[in-house]
């Protein structure tokens, strides 16, 4: 399956996307496209931002991935497959897959989906920070 085959039918599905999570979704991506297997997260069904800022800040895959810095002009200068964690303000609350190529993110968001949006698009949305972060090297 190529690249478009298996991302054009995401687009526009469900934000729960298979009753899922944007990190079950971020973890489906990584798998697919580049082969990396991110562990589950159980999250709850009444879970708050709370809950979300928080496990972002503890789980311990953060731990194999590293941040990178943007580049001249605020250019993404994370590999593809980077993950993307987007914050409103100081503490991510959602997260997504960079697709470098592309130059978008995809993710789930809430009013339309699955979408694939630029950072810029992201940041207009209201995702004022976004954090490339892309596999420490072993």
């Amino acid at each position: 399956m190529s690249r478009s085959e298996f991302l054009s039918p995401l687009i526009g599905e469900p934000w729960v996307w298979q009753s899922r999570n944007c990190w079950d979704f971020a973890c489906h991506v990584q798998r697919t496209l580049f082969g990396r297997e991110l562990p589950g997260l159980a999250v709850p069904s009444d879970f708050s931002r709370r809950w979300v800022l928080a496990e972002f800040n503890r789980h311990p895959e953060r731990a194999r991935w590293q941040a990178v810095a943007d580049g001249p002009g605020g250019l993404v200068m994370a590999c593809d497959g980077a993950l993307v964690l987007m914050a409103h303000a100081r503490f991510p609350a959602h997260i997504g897959v960079w697709l470098r190529p592309e130059g978008r993110v995809i993710h789930c968001d809430g009013k339309t989906g699955v979408a694939c949006e630029t950072p810029l698009a992201l940041r207009q949305m209201g995702w004022k920070h976004l954090t490339f972060l892309q596999p420490k090297e072993e």
